[in-house]
């Protein structure tokens, strides 16, 4: 029984740092959508890089919901939300 609590109480600490690093990674790609909307020239970034991350969020954001991991979905249900924004910038 003190092996599970340790288990659970590690899989918290686990999910905490990985929402933490995410949220990270969503910042650094916040700039590139602020960059990218007020960018009067065209996007510097490909179509197909932007619509290739898009799925990768969008797998990731699935995955987090099918096994119930909270660092999974929140991370990712916002970096697919940024990665739409970049798109529509795109388009």
């Amino acid at each position: 029984m003190e092996n599970v609590t340790r288990l659970q109480s590690q899989e918290k600490y686990w999910d905490i740092a990985g929402i933490v690093i995410g949220l990270m990674g969503c910042l650094a790609q916040l700039t590139q959508v602020v960059s990218e909307w007020q960018r009067s020239e065209p996007a510097t970034m490909s179509l197909a890089f932007v619509i290739g991350y898009w799925l990768v969020f969008a797998f990731w954001l699935a995955y987090g919901l099918f096994f119930k991991r909270p660092a999974i979905i929140v991370t990712n249900s916002i970096a697919l939300l940024l990665q739409s924004a970049l798109l529509m910038a795109q388009l």
